[in-house]
């Protein structure tokens, strides 16, 4: 049963978060380390390569909307060295016909990110 969007929230595709009203998802640190860390308790050889595309679609949401959140107005080096990593790391996605340890491993490195993002977001009281 499918239920029909509010006017405060729209889903974006499986995985990321929703946008709310005026067009900006919520930020929401604590839902963005709890989805690092069940990426990264992952073991290769437990899972298939939907879940891990599946959960890599859903990191990617979470980098994008704190990497934005946190690092627009980066002043610092350390912060614009940061979101170009971050920039580096979305930009390198595997394809399709990737083997499962290269996509598995981007899913790891995604986790890892999110993790620092997430910490940066948490220091300047970016929790929802």
């Amino acid at each position: 049963m499918t239920h029909p969007s509010t006017p405060s929230s729209t889903p974006l595709s499986p995985g990321q978060p929703q946008r709310a009203a005026d067009g900006v998802p919520p930020l929401d640190v604590e839902s963005a380390l709890r989805a690092a860390d069940e990426a990264l308790a992952l073991r290769l050889g437990t899972v298939t390569r939907q879940e891990i595309d599946a959960r890599t679609g859903e990191l990617r949401g979470h980098v994008v909307l704190l990497a934005d959140a946190v690092l627009d107005h980066a002043r610092t080096a350390a912060a614009r060295s940061v979101r170009w990593e971050a920039d580096q790391l979305l930009a390198s996605t595997p394809r399709d016909g990737a083997l499962v340890f290269g996509a598995y491993q981007h899913l790891r490195d995604l986790a890892r990110m999110l993790r620092r993002l997430a910490d940066s977001a948490a220091q300047h009281g970016g929790t929802a």
